[in-house]
């Protein structure tokens, strides 16, 4: 489903080009759930960008379902985006002057489903994720690990080939956590394909699939047995 070759993204700065994803090469098959793993800074942001066709890489390809996006224009990636990846944030983004229906339903509308479906199909979404009873509550009335279920059920609104979750639990608590890790176990046993990207290696290993980046590249490997190196620095170029 992902195959990545040599992908590599380079920024300026302070009139240094700086190194933040260095050919890296990786494949996830359909239904396949991963946990992207490393400290800040290691390039798992940059990669997760390029993952999600939010960004475009400076070499390298990049190919979801067979098509080659890396070298698309902005109007095709947000095209790819809202309808091949689902995207859960740390931050939960979700609208505060909507209920939870509304911002379930949001992607929906925007693509021109009828109101009736719109909400039909968000109240089974939100029924999935155990949040029946909270239909219309809007966020601030609602817990956080609660607004991070909403989003998820928003990230699923339009059946997306790839669920892609950065640091999904970062802002919750222990049980919240444990509640959402949960929901996602439960998303990948029905065949959802996932991507966690997450600085903790205790949430990482609920994955079937632990990849460790550092200094942009890929230094481990759980499903190649990639040995994992400790001693990386990034590559910093002076123009």
């Amino acid at each position: 489903m992902i195959r990545t070759e040599n992908l590599t993204k380079l920024y300026t700065m302070n009139g240094k080009t700086v190194t933040a994803l260095d050919h890296v090469t990786l494949r996830v098959q359909k239904g396949e759930y991963a946990a992207i793993v490393g400290p800040s800074g290691s390039g798992k942001s940059t990669l997760m960008h390029l993952l999600g066709c939010l960004d475009t890489p400076t070499s390298g390809s990049y190919r979801l379902h067979g098509r080659d996006v890396s070298t698309l224009g902005k109007d095709e990636l947000a095209q790819v985006r809202g309808q091949e990846i689902g995207f859960v944030f740390q931050g939960f983004q979700l609208l505060p002057r909507l209920t939870a229906a509304e911002n379930v339903a949001l992607p929906l509308l925007l693509c021109g489903i009828p109101p009736k479906e719109r909400a039909a199909a968000a109240r089974a979404l939100l029924e999935q994720v155990g949040l029946g009873e909270r239909l219309h509550h809007t966020p601030n009335q609602l817990s956080g690990g609660q607004q991070q279920r909403v989003a998820i059920a928003r990230a699923l609104a339009r059946n997306p080939a790839v669920l892609l979750a950065d640091e999904p639990t970062g802002n919750l608590d222990a049980q919240a956590t444990a509640d959402v890790l949960h929901l996602l176990d439960e998303l990948h046993r029905a065949g959802r394909t996932i991507l966690l990207i997450t600085h903790d290696s205790v949430v990482a290993q609920r994955a079937e699939r632990q990849i460790t980046i550092a200094a942009g590249r890929i230094i481990g490997d759980s499903a190649k047995d990639i040995p994992v190196f400790s001693k990386f620095s990034p590559k910093i170029i002076t123009k």
